[in-house]
């Protein structure tokens, strides 16, 4: 019996309704990457039970949201993928005269979120139309775009440890930076969040959304499988996908893998494209930057599952 397997029949004894064996390429937005052990978790106190029960058994998990920045093996990987949804995925708006205060579950999809702050006149998430994944992941990450970033809102967040237990820490104790936060230094699952936003016509909010998503649209090569920005903007402050460009690597090939044509901090899944084929073209990116501008590139993503 191989480790997928062993791990199954064991949470199907405590989550039995809860627990199956999915393609991380039905997950991920590169739309690739093999077998694993998914647990679909619809409140804290079963996400408790099952943080204790994998904790005492020494099983890795992994939180998996929309599946955005996120290259998983071909081979599968051991850790559980968890998904919060049910009551962790559930939003409640309270509205006075200063603003919208929002409670967030981790399981929240951010673009719903900010499509339906636009439309009701809570105003500082344009900035997060069309960007893909959940308010846990937007937190873990420190999500931004357009020179806001979700921690520029951020009042508290909720997670529960690796062993089950539950804790709350201010917004200010989060140690965020650049696509950064304290939590991918932590096993500790972020099940909710506090945020306060402002009053604006829901008309200008809506406006404003749509003229942001129309930008995305022009500048990201939506129309093919992708995980988002591929690298972080190093020290040095250039843009990766400069960085990129002027190593000639736009349009680069590795088996179905491609460095965009459109935006090089892209790497797109022309249609077959294995993980393999897309690490070993991170690979190729980050050496030709480095021998070309002497700046060493790092990741921004996540990887899941063992590189071959």
């Amino acid at each position: 019996m191989n480790s997928v397997e062993f791990t199954y029949d064991l949470l199907r004894e405590h989550f039995p309704a809860d627990v199956e064996i999915l393609q991380l390429r039905e997950l991920t937005t590169w739309q690739t990457g093999g077998p694993a052990v998914s647990v679909t978790v619809t409140s804290s106190g079963m996400l408790a039970d099952l943080l204790g029960l994998t904790f005492r058994e020494g099983i890795p998990w992994f939180i998996l949201g929309q599946g955005s920045n996120v290259l998983a093996s071909d081979s599968g990987c051991r850790e559980v993928i968890i998904r919060l949804s049910g009551a962790m995925s559930e939003t409640a708006w309270y509205r006075s005269e200063n603003g919208w205060d929002l409670i967030i579950g981790g399981g929240v999809r951010l673009p719903s979120l900010s499509g339906a702050a636009c439309s009701r006149g809570a105003s500082g998430l344009e900035f997060a139309i069309g960007i893909p994944g959940t308010v846990g992941g937007a937190v873990f990450m420190n999500a931004g775009a357009y020179g806001n970033s979700i921690s520029d809102f951020l009042k508290s967040v909720s997670v529960l440890d690796y062993t089950g237990s539950a804790n709350t820490i201010a917004g200010e104790e989060c140690c965020f930076g650049y696509r950064f936060s304290r939590f991918q230094k932590e096993r500790a699952v972020i099940t909710g969040i506090k945020l306060s936003l402002g009053i604006d016509d829901p008309a200008v909010l809506r406006s404003e959304g749509k003229r942001i998503l129309e930008l995305r649209r022009k500048k990201f090569p939506l129309q093919y499988p992708n995980a988002g920005s591929v690298f972080r903007k190093p020290d040095e402050g250039i843009p990766p996908g400069k960085l990129i460009e002027d190593a000639g690597l736009k349009g680069r090939i590795v088996g179905g893998a491609m460095v965009s044509c459109k935006h090089a901090n892209f790497i797109i899944n022309t249609g077959e494209a294995t993980s393999d084929d897309i690490a070993e073209l991170i690979d190729n990116v980050r050496e030709y930057v480095l021998a070309c501008s002497g700046i060493l590139l790092k990741e921004e993503i996540r990887y899941l599952g063992r590189r071959n």
